[in-house]
């Protein structure tokens, strides 16, 4: 058994701390229906199953909320549950229940978000990045950018070569115009080799 050393109220809910060093988190109307209170012994596998039942079906509800605004990796609904105080156990059941429905799907996810970024001419080096941040394993980075060919890179770092030229102006001297169009479309994130094609595709471009 272990003693209930803390109810501390933080915000809209409250931190449930046991002796063991173990904390818990619940709002208020769902820790008055565990009827229990601050020095009360528990069994911690029990308090902690009662914890999970309760947190479960709202984590599951936060998820889906969040994945209805967009498309999330698993790794991104985990820090969102975690963020929000969800025990680990409820995170995992979370997660579980979400993939076997087909609500995450890191490959799936990796390949909509290439496509989203490539059409908002970004380069490969910056959506491998962005995945790698959302925390989508290296493997299925890797997997998914081979959908990416270099002349689709090209093609993009065009688009954005062009619309520079245009903001540059005529009165830029060529080498320096060279310089800034190509730096540019590398911080978008595609490679030297690509930024200098893309510039040569429209350097005689009126």
């Amino acid at each position: 058994m272990e003693t209930i050393t803390e109810v501390r109220p933080v915000q809209k809910r409250l931190r449930i701390s046991l002796a063991d060093g173990s904390a818990w988190w619940l709002y208020p109307k769902e820790w008055r229906q565990l009827a229990l209170q601050e020095g009360d012994e528990v069994d911690p596998e029990q308090f902690a199953r009662q914890v999970l039942l309760i947190q479960y079906p709202r984590g599951l509800k936060l998820a889906v909320a969040a994945l209805a605004k967009r498309a999330c990796s698993t790794e991104e609904i985990r820090r969102l549950l975690a963020r929000n105080h969800y025990g680990e156990e409820a995170q995992d059941m979370v997660l579980c229940k979400l993939e076997k429905g087909g609500y995450l799907n890191d490959r799936a996810f990796c390949e909509q978000w290439i496509h989203y970024r490539s059409s908002g001419s970004y380069g490969a080096a910056r959506i491998r990045q962005e995945l790698r941040r959302k925390g989508v394993s290296e493997s299925e980075v890797s997997e998914a950018m081979e959908s990416v060919s270099e002349e689709d890179q090209v093609e993009a770092a065009a688009v954005l070569a062009r619309r520079k030229r245009r903001q540059l102006g005529p009165a830029e001297d060529p080498y320096k115009t060279k310089s800034k169009i190509i730096q540019y479309l590398v911080r978008r994130g595609f490679s030297w080799d690509v930024a200098k094609k893309a510039y040569d595709l429209t350097e005689n471009d009126e």
